[in-house]
């Protein structure tokens, strides 16, 4: 299943290697919509120095256990499932002075199965697991690395939480 959201200033290239129900892909898309408008208020933030451009692109894909682990062994040698993958097409956009219309981020991999779990695991709803999934490997994209130290970590975590703050306020203004 492949189709291309078109959001005012998101743009996603969606593939699913699992199998979405029609409710879940109705819930995901309208998430993935609402994400939209929270991008573009973290670029009114500042989340990165370049220019707001007027449409932002992600490659999405969901998928299961056995191809994230298969790309997390290829791309980054650990042999073991995780939640999402992020491969940013620009080194760093965080201090680039880039001016660009429509930005291609890069590419996105979420772990449905991952997902899942990790919901349980919070006692959180899938879809809430899965907007914090896709909003913490979009910040990836743009040059945010918790992995690097834990003063990087705390600055990703202030842009995750602003993210998902802004998310609910968009989300509760939509019911």
């Amino acid at each position: 299943m492949a189709f291309m959201k078109k959001h005012h200033f998101l743009q996603l290239d969606y593939h699913s290697t699992v199998r979405l129900t029609a409710p879940e892909l109705k819930k995901v898309s309208l998430w993935l919509n609402y994400a939209g408008d929270v991008l573009s208020y973290l670029f009114d933030q500042k989340i990165v120095s370049i220019q707001k451009p007027k449409t932002l692109h992600i490659s999405l894909m969901i998928c299961g256990d056995e191809k994230i682990r298969k790309i997390n062994r290829e791309f980054r040698h650990k042999d073991k499932v995780t939640d999402v993958l992020s491969f940013p097409a620009h080194e760093n956009l965080r201090k680039s002075k880039m001016k660009q219309d429509v930005l291609f981020l890069g590419d996105l991999a979420i772990c449905h199965q991952q997902t899942k779990r990790q919901a349980k695991e919070f006692n959180i709803s899938y879809y809430d697991e899965f907007i914090h999934l896709f909003f913490h490997g979009v910040i990836h994209l743009l040059g945010y690395d918790h992995e690097v130290s834990l003063k990087e970590e705390k600055l990703m975590e202030k842009w995750e939480n602003l993210a998902l703050e802004k998310f609910s306020e968009i989300k509760k203004g939509a019911r």
